[in-house]
């Protein structure tokens, strides 16, 4: 995870699930974030806004590169601001 300063009460956090080769476990890294954004809560922030994108793709160069569905993500990256209303 990286923290980071977007402005007056803005953060900028990114999460990044570990690749080990294999399919994203979705529900650990969701579960991951949502206990992150429980814990900033307590101190005020809200999640505001997030994006999840596959980083590290697997697949046979066509699947991959013209995405053609054949591909597997076995790393995930999500980009999340959090805003502070006071």
């Amino acid at each position: 995870m990286s923290d980071f300063e977007a402005g007056p009460n803005q953060r900028f956090v990114t999460y990044n699930s570990i690749d080990t080769g294999y399919d994203v476990d979705t529900d650990a890294f969701v579960a991951t974030i949502a206990a992150d954004a429980d814990q900033r809560k307590l101190n005020g922030w809200r999640l505001l806004s997030s994006s999840v994108f596959p980083s590290r793709q697997t697949g046979t160069a066509g699947n991959v590169l013209f995405q053609s569905g054949g591909q597997r993500a076995t790393m995930l990256t999500a980009v999340v601001v959090y805003v502070r209303d006071f």
